[in-house]
């Protein structure tokens, strides 16, 4: 059985299209980002922002994620040399470039975290699938349940099992959006605005050539 899942406080105050395009202009000014400290913040205010969507963070997760994707990083050196470990060399451009990138892919499983709700509805087919497809992603990651490289097949279905057991999809997929649509209050609309000047400000402050 699914746990039950904290209430989403963000939804009280953002409609579903306009937060989700708050967080579409958002992913283009993070990912341009190229300051690891900005980016280390960006990705800590969208985990704040996550959680307020009622999405439990698995640190551990996300930790090993990262220092996954860095580790890799190093074994391509470049600039200057940190620390030399037998035949692995620690450069500082390798180390941040790393860095950069767990941190990228973090960020975005945030911003999809809160930017994506249930009661979601994009015009056309396409956008109903990709709607779907973001909120299958979601739910995978809420599950206690995890993926396991050995029994790969097996754990998906089991994930998938757990949280849409046979005869009961299609009620999932409509669950929370009962009632009239939710509209965006001033404190939403000071919220997303602030998200998004925020982030591209930071982008193009942290440009490089910017003066």
């Amino acid at each position: 059985m699914a746990r039950r899942r904290p209430p989403n406080r963000l939804a009280r105050h953002t409609a579903p299209t306009h937060i989700f395009a708050a967080g579409s202009l958002t992913i283009v000014a993070f990912l341009l980002q190229s300051n690891l400290i900005v980016r280390t913040v960006q990705v800590l205010v969208f985990a704040v922002l996550a959680t307020f969507a009622g999405k439990r963070i698995r640190w551990g997760y996300f930790l090993i994620m990262v220092s996954s994707i860095t580790f890799f990083n190093l074994l391509t050196p470049v600039g200057r040399v940190l620390y030399e470990l037998g035949p692995l060399r620690i450069t500082a451009g390798a180390l941040e470039q790393g860095l950069l990138k767990g941190l990228a892919i973090v960020g975005l499983v945030f911003i999809s975290l809160f930017a994506v709700r249930p009661d979601l509805r994009l015009p056309g087919t396409f956008g109903g699938m990709l709607a779907r497809l973001f909120y299958y992603f979601e739910r995978v990651l809420d599950t206690r349940k995890h993926v396991s490289a050995s029994r790969l097949v097996e754990s998906v279905d089991d994930i998938l099992l757990e949280l849409y057991p046979p005869g009961s999809a299609a009620n999932r997929i409509g669950e929370d959006t009962g009632g009239p649509p939710r509209r965006t209050s001033r404190i939403g609309a000071v919220l997303m605005t602030a998200l998004v000047v925020g982030n591209w400000t930071a982008a193009i402050v942290s440009w490089p050539g910017a003066s």
